[in-house]
């Protein structure tokens, strides 16, 4: 069943495709959204503007990074011969397999940035026209986090970044997928502006320079209601509590934003997790996991990649008149 949800955006399963029905004579559609993996009837779909999201329905699956595009699409649909910027010239169907997830998840992300509207508002707006309506849970949090990001993907956004970090650890905890993607691209000194390079964190033993200011992660410490302030340590295959120890207000580790060049042999090894050694004398100076660690404040850091404070010195730069440092 092909469902008008608002003005010309309508939604449906697969079935209409499936059973090419004629959309342009009895709804005006001129544009289709396939939100659906594997070959379509092409034959059918030539009549039509059509663009295909090949997307699972898996709590995994990463439909945010395509919100953006979908909502060019749909908005083109709507709008390209239309007069009136408020009025929609032509209908945009978008469909799923069975139009209760995928496609309801992108016509809500389109109705929020379209009207400004929060999830609950663009959720309604879907569910009172198709009530069994419910994208799965993963597709809700994505929708929460494109809220939270403005509704704008922005991949060097760290909201997005850490959605992406803990999906593809989901999918593989050893962290191999997070290696082959651009998330973590290292800076170079020369990319790093001179607020960057405010101080230095050398090697206690030899002092060679391992990171600079603009390559640390700041994080806030959790707050005194946040279960991340406090370590619980539990009996083996127990629940009983063996003991509770208040986190520290220190920080025992400089994490990394991402991975410097110098870390490149040690990851390229493909461990979930390991040590860091200076690339000059070969003193032990931190470490990573994939799967991620918490700090001495308690904060989890996903992945964990840092610098022990107790193996490095922190050198604070000072800023010459003609922007030089010593």
């Amino acid at each position: 069943m092909v469902v008008r949800i608002l003005g010309g955006v309508y939604l449906s399963s697969i079935e209409p495709i499936n059973n090419s029905i004629d959309l342009k004579t009895k709804y005006s559609i001129s544009h289709i959204l396939s939100v659906v993996p594997g070959p379509l009837p092409q034959e059918y779909l030539k009549d039509y503007e059509h663009k295909q999201i090949e997307v699972t329905d898996e709590e995994t699956s990463n439909l945010l990074e395509y919100f953006d595009s979908a909502y060019d699409f749909i908005e083109e649909g709507l709008f390209k011969e239309s007069t009136d910027p408020k009025k929609h010239s032509r209908c945009v169907l978008v469909h799923c397999s069975q139009g209760v997830s995928r496609s309801v998840t992108v016509v809500v992300a389109y109705l929020m940035k379209k009207y400004n509207l929060t999830l609950e508002q663009a959720m309604h707006a879907v569910t009172r026209k198709v009530p069994e309506a419910q994208p799965n849970d993963g597709f809700m949090e994505q929708l929460k986090l494109y809220k939270e990001m403005d509704l704008k993907v922005d991949s060097s956004n760290d909201l997005y970044r850490e959605f992406v970090i803990n999906n593809q650890l989901s999918l593989d905890p050893t962290g191999a997928t997070l290696r082959d993607m651009d998330l973590f691209k290292p800076k170079s000194q020369q990319q790093l502006s001179e607020a960057d390079k405010n101080y230095e964190l050398r090697c206690k033993r030899c002092r060679q320079v391992l990171a600079v200011g603009g390559q640390i992660e700041n994080h806030e410490h959790p707050d005194a209601e946040s279960r991340q302030s406090q370590f619980i340590k539990k009996a083996p295959n127990s629940r009983r509590i063996i003991s509770v120890q208040e986190a520290s207000s220190n920080c025992s580790h400089h994490f990394l934003a991402e991975p410097l060049t110098w870390m490149k042999e040690e990851l390229e090894k493909g461990e979930l997790e390991g040590k860091f050694m200076c690339p000059k004398c070969i003193a032990k100076v931190g470490g990573y996991s994939w799967r991620g660690s918490r700090c001495s404040c308690g904060k989890w850091m996903i992945p964990a990649i840092h610098l022990q404070s107790a193996k490095v010195d922190s050198i604070k730069n000072i800023v010459l008149p003609n922007h030089s440092t010593v």
